[in-house]
């Protein structure tokens, strides 16, 4: 289905839990206690969704590895979306095996330092969790990115991050902090590019799934991308929802915009509701407000 703007929206993040075992730094203060959406709640929205034109769905949170009943929510959504992950790894090691029988096309996992100090500093929790699961991903060959959000405290580290996803021959991103919920100082994209400069990079016209990241590729033969809302605006191509913990569709991250389909949903008319769902995608903004300040999105509500 397409926005007011023309842009073909087909693409859904879905989180499922505002729980997380970690608490980055980041976003660990911009979140509340939510009724998160049941298992039967989820399944009505998937139906609507689907009806609509959404292709693509990624799971997000919190932490959806936190959610108990994620092996069925997974083996629901795989019979009508193609499925991908983002996780903070943690609990990786536990549905390697689940995510590859399922299908799932490619998982996100955080990984913001590879020295333990600086790891627990940004998370408050161990790297070492992280690391077991994403080998327990490699040996199920699911096709894993590494996402790493840059900020003061390893902005020193992307040279290492990046030689490490190389020996792996695993993309590599580099986001740029967004204010979301906290007023986060970005390092400029500058910077981080200046950590990259002895890697030869080299653009590339590429498209590792339906993420807005811009790919370059080292001299060694692998992918590094920035996501940069800020510094690089990639709204002209943005072709996402998301769906929060508790319900609301927001058709931006980056506005606080947004249309309570759990409350429509509760009074029972499935009209109304498919509606709503039109009603969010063709209002999609043109583009987010972030650089003119805060925006007081949950994060953890809403998924990164």
């Amino acid at each position: 289905m397409k926005d007011l703007h023309g842009r073909n929206v087909d693409y859904l993040r879905l989180s499922i839990t505002t729980e997380c075992n970690f608490d980055c730094f980041f976003c660990s203060s911009n979140s509340s206690s939510v009724s998160t959406l049941t298992l039967d709640e989820l399944r009505t929205f998937s139906e609507i969704f689907s009806e609509l034109g959404i292709r693509n769905v990624r799971l997000t949170g919190g932490e959806p590895l936190l959610r108990a009943d994620l092996p069925q929510i997974v083996e629901m959504l795989s019979k009508r979306f193609n499925i991908f992950i983002t996780t903070n790894g943690s609990r990786l090691k536990d549905y390697a095996k689940l995510f590859k029988m399922h299908g799932v096309q490619s998982i996100n996992l955080s990984l913001h330092s590879l020295d333990e100090e600086t790891f627990y500093r940004i998370t408050k929790a161990s790297l070492s969790h992280v690391l077991e699961g994403l080998n327990s991903a490699l040996k199920e060959k699911l096709n894993v990115k590494l996402n790493c959000v840059v900020s003061e405290h390893n902005v020193d580290e992307i040279p290492e991050l990046v030689r490490f996803a190389t020996k792996l021959r695993l993309p590599i991103r580099f986001i740029e902090l967004m204010p979301i919920g906290k007023d986060n100082r970005a390092v400029p994209l500058k910077e981080i590019f200046e950590r990259l400069q002895i890697f030869d990079l080299r653009p590339i016209d590429v498209r590792l799934g339906f993420g807005p990241a811009s790919y370059y590729v080292t001299k060694d033969g692998n992918y590094v991308g920035i996501i940069a809302a800020l510094s690089k605006n990639f709204c002209e191509t943005c072709n996402k929802i998301r769906l929060s913990s508790d319900g609301k569709l927001y058709p931006c991250l980056g506005s606080s915009f947004h249309i309570d389909l759990r409350r429509i949903l509760m009074e029972g008319s499935k009209e109304k509701l498919v509606e709503a769902v039109k009603v969010g995608i063709e209002r999609k903004p043109l583009k987010h407000v972030m650089n003119e300040g805060m925006v007081l999105n949950a994060m953890r509500q809403l998924g990164g």
